[in-house]
């Protein structure tokens, strides 16, 4: 790794979890139906997504943080070229893909696709409307909607940033649960909710006190016990994640996320491995490509044809998380990788998501 370039130990092995939970969560359903029944029920960790965003939000603005260090600036193009480099290539493509498939497959494209087109699946998804293949876009879009404003707050509050993000998060998330109760479970609470900017703000809010070295939460976050209680609620959050109510679920597991993430940097990260590491760059590969590998391959094979119900899941089972990294691979290495090079090119502050 080059001494020169910022490096963050653990994040890579909690991405290769999140990924892996996702993929795992969606073998059976919704993007297409093997006709089989898993013979197993599995409590994979809860909120893997929630997870991502609030990776997200702790690497954002730890860039930034770092970057006004330097610079006592935040550049602005440079930050939009560098997500627009890392985002959209692999996203744009997909779409591509993922409407070519639906044609071919006679399935409905719908309104939806103007949505995805534009970053905004979490809305089509909050007001019930999508495309199968595509239906994973909504937390894409929340990402992209928070990268709108985002760097130009933290570019002007410098100094008072924590201030402003705590606000922020105290204010979406006080708007969800007054929304939940007083208007129930409709388009409003649905919305703030699937659209996770406090979730994304928890993230900033302990990347600044990490940037700052803040006694209290490096000491919060360092202690062993804190360490060891987090990493146990979140890889058995399958277990008890239906029993927390819904209006503050995505907000619990956003703050056990960030303890891990805490624990990962201030205490010796226990997923930081080859095979994790790796996991972890192709984390992003691994989210965006399985949905239409699903897709595809449930209405062309039928397993039940062949083998018996519990064989046909664990081929399935098998198949489908090999399948799924080695296209997540070639992706990275192929595609995505000229234009992570590019995007370099754009970094005020040096970063790289491998220690080798």
């Amino acid at each position: 790794m080059d001494q020169n370039k910022l490096y963050l130990p653990g994040l890579n092995g909690i991405r290769a979890v999140a990924a892996i939970t996702v993929l795992f969560g969606h073998m059976w359903a919704p993007f297409g139906n093997w006709g089989v029944t898993p013979p197993w029920n599995i409590p994979w960790p809860d909120g893997p997504v929630t997870t991502f965003f609030v990776i997200s939000g702790f690497l954002i603005t730890y860039l930034l943080m770092n970057e006004i260090g330097k610079t006592n600036d935040v550049s602005i193009p440079k930050f939009y070229m560098r997500r627009i480099l890392r985002i959209w290539p692999l996203y744009y493509t997909y779409l591509a893909l993922a409407l070519l498939a639906t044609w071919l497959f006679h399935d409905e494209i719908n309104n939806a696709v103007w949505f995805y087109t534009f970053f905004s699946g979490n809305i089509s998804h909050a007001i019930g409307l999508g495309i199968i293949p595509l239906f994973h876009f909504w937390s894409l879009g929340v990402e992209e909607q928070y990268y709108l404003w985002y760097p130009w707050m933290v570019k002007y509050s410098k100094k008072r940033v924590l201030t402003f993000v705590t606000i922020l998060f105290v204010c979406w998330f006080m708007a969800k649960l007054a929304a939940y109760i007083f208007l129930g479970k409709g388009l409003t609470y649905r919305i703030l909710g699937v659209t996770q900017f406090d979730c994304m703000m928890l993230g900033a809010m302990g990347a600044i006190m990490y940037y700052r070295k803040t006694e209290w939460f490096c000491k919060l976050c360092s202690n062993r016990f804190v360490a060891i209680l987090a990493w146990g609620l979140f890889f058995t959050s399958g277990l008890y994640a239906d029993f927390i109510p819904s209006p503050v679920r995505n907000e619990f597991i956003a703050f056990i996320s960030l303890l891990v993430i805490m624990a990962g940097l201030l205490r010796k990260p226990i997923l930081e491995n080859r095979v994790m590491n790796y996991l972890g760059q192709i984390s992003y590969g691994i989210y965006v490509i399985h949905p239409l590998l699903l897709y595809v391959l449930t209405r062309l094979i039928r397993p039940t044809d062949y083998l018996s119900n519990d064989v046909a899941c664990v081929v399935i089972f098998i198949l489908m998380t090999v399948f799924t990294i080695v296209l997540a691979g070639l992706s990275y290495k192929f595609f995505e990788m000229p234009f992570l090079r590019l995007k370099s090119k754009f970094s005020v502050v040096q970063s790289t998501n491998s220690k080798e």
